[in-house]
């Protein structure tokens, strides 16, 4: 084994230590007494201070390390599945019955597997072994009990709060801390933690970045931008700070600064800068360049499923309705390996979500493409084996999209109904259940019940709640439109012309937006305004063919105000 010690401010080396035995785990001690002596600790601190043999406070069977390592390992690659990581923590548990740390972990892999009894037990396992943890590790034992198996977030943040007070030097204590402020939206009480982490350890990229995010999620935009920037500058191989850079400068209309900032991550090889990319350009309008994208992105061979999605949604952007519907259909009868189970409930929720808005009018029960998914999701569930919770909300959630397509309202609820229970049980955080987007759901349902200002109160909850990374989602499905249209429905013209004008401001060239837009101006007498919305919008469904009835009615209002496309 060797160690190094260098200084964290200048990376200068401080010492160098080479260590060979055949006891693991006496090589470990003996380096950890070594690096106090090089740190320079006070000979009192080494004398009074607690230091036990890493066969006391971790395991002493090489075999339950060897496993534990490899669920470590396993961990960090986002293609594993949480059922091979609980395996392997299953088996360190196996080779040593007291190895409270693997059943800890062992604990938070069966959690995500929605296998609570499993996970119980396992947790109840680093409880009654507990004397094998290090002070540290028993704090995080106890408040991710509280939280995780009796749904008390509460007493979980209250231990934290003893953890930091009692131990302020102890990182770990703190960065659980600010996650679940985080996850519990008191995002002024996470700054002020993840600032606490920066003084321990300025080193800390995560902290840093997620000051940025606190800053945007609670309105201050520019400040946010002036951190993110310095982070960008301050690591410039780390993509994280160029995506975020450009997150910002969109939010705040800056379409331009924020391309040069998603290009700069391209450069880097970022996973997300493509997706970004994309929907800059669609958002303004430049279909061609966003055409492209797509192609080099199914080109790739990395993401045809992102790919094939993209593409879905660009036929719809445009106005062809059959090619998006199309596509849907190709990744629906994909291979599980393709397009997994969780992933089919995604397509419907998002073809119900298009299909539904395409200007056809029908009655209710009369949208076949709606049932037909609703045939398919009735198929996928009786064929399923997942059970967690996430994959039953996300499941309700896309037969509650679908029902509402197809007219069928009071079923719609019902499920609706059932996801929001869910994913509103205490041990589940607000962030996590934003994922399911079900405020968006529930404005889509009280629009089709013709209950505008219901709608409307969803839809601004949803945009308010709506985290950075979900501009893209934003984008796919523009909420700002929804709220707009609401607002009219409910009489309330000033915030639907405020709402439009933010919406433009972030999509100035989306047809569906300019066309209701159009639409809104020619009521009120603004024929001027209008036409010039009106043949953006014509523009961008210049594509479209003669069955899509939403340029049908595009086109009947231009000649009546005699608006002209060359």
């Amino acid at each position: 084994m060797r160690t190094r010690l260098r200084e964290t401010e200048t990376g200068d080396l401080v010492a160098e230590r080479h260590f060979e035995s055949k006891d693991l785990f006496g090589t470990v001690d003996q380096a950890s007494t070594k690096l106090k002596e090089d740190l320079g600790l006070p000979e009192g601190h080494l004398d009074t201070a607690t230091d036990l043999p890493v066969t006391e406070v971790f395991t002493p069977s090489v075999s339950a390390a060897k496993r534990y390592a490899q669920g470590r390992y396993l961990q960090h690659f986002v293609d594993t599945t949480d059922q091979s990581v609980a395996r392997k923590y299953r088996r360190a548990t196996r080779s040593d019955t007291t190895f409270a740390l693997g059943y800890q972990l062992e604990g938070r892999a069966l959690w995500r597997l929605g296998k609570r009894e499993q996970a119980r037990r396992a947790l109840e396992g680093a409880r009654r072994h507990s004397y094998r943890l290090s002070e540290s590790d028993k704090y995080q034992q106890k408040a991710l009990r509280l939280y995780r198996l009796e749904g008390r977030p509460e007493a979980a943040l209250e231990v934290c709060e003893r953890w930091t007070s009692l131990h302020p030097y102890d990182l770990d204590g703190w960065r659980l801390k600010a996650n679940l402020q985080w996850s519990f939206f008191r995002y002024e009480q996470a700054l002020v933690s993840y600032r606490q982490i920066l003084d321990l350890a300025p080193e800390s990229r995560s902290a840093e970045i997620s000051i940025a995010r606190v800053l945007l999620r609670t309105g201050r935009p520019e400040k946010a931008l002036q951190r993110a920037t310095s982070y960008a500058e301050s690591y410039p191989r780390d993509e994280e700070g160029p995506l975020l850079v450009g997150t910002i400068h969109w939010k705040l209309g800056q379409l331009g600064q924020a391309e040069s900032a998603f290009r700069r991550a391209r450069r880097m090889d970022a996973q997300d800068a493509r997706p970004y990319l994309l929907a800059l350009h669609q958002a303004r309008g430049e279909f061609g360049q966003a055409r492209s994208t797509i192609e080099e992105e199914a080109a790739s061979g990395q993401a045809s499923l992102r790919a094939e999605i993209h593409r879905s949604h660009h036929h719809w952007l445009r106005g062809r309705i059959g090619r998006s519907q199309e596509s849907l259909d190709s990744l629906w009868a994909a291979e599980p390996e393709t397009t997994a189970e969780t992933q089919r409930y995604f397509l419907a929720m998002r073809a119900c979500d298009h299909y539904r808005t395409s200007g056809e009018n029908r009655p209710s029960g009369e949208n076949p493409f709606a049932t037909e998914l609703i045939r398919r999701l009735g198929i996928l569930r009786g064929e399923t084996t997942q059970n967690t919770p996430g994959y039953k909300a996300g499941a309700q959630a896309a037969l509650a999209s679908c029902k509402t397509a197809s007219g069928e309202l009071t079923e719609a609820e019902k499920h609706l109904e059932r996801a929001t229970r869910l994913v509103e049980r205490p041990d589940i955080p607000p962030t996590y259940r934003l994922s399911f987007n079900l405020d968006y759901l529930w404005g889509r349902l009280r629009e089709a019940q013709d209950r505008p200002q219901d709608a409307a109160a969803r839809y601004e909850k949803y945009i308010e709640d709506s985290s950075p990374r979900a501009l893209l989602l934003r984008a796919l499905r523009l909420p700002r439109l929804r709220l707009a249209l609401s607002y009219q429905k409910a009489g309330r013209p000033g915030e639907a012309e405020t709402t439009y004008r933010k919406a433009l401001a972030l999509h100035p060239a989306y047809p569906r937006l300019n066309y209701h837009y159009a639409r809104f101006l020619n009521d009120r007498g603004r024929g001027e305004d209008a036409r010039k919305h009106l043949r953006q919008a014509l523009e961008g469904w210049a594509p479209s063919g003669p069955d899509f009835r939403l340029g049908q009615k595009a086109e009947a209002l231009a000649d009546s105000l005699g608006v002209g496309i060359t």
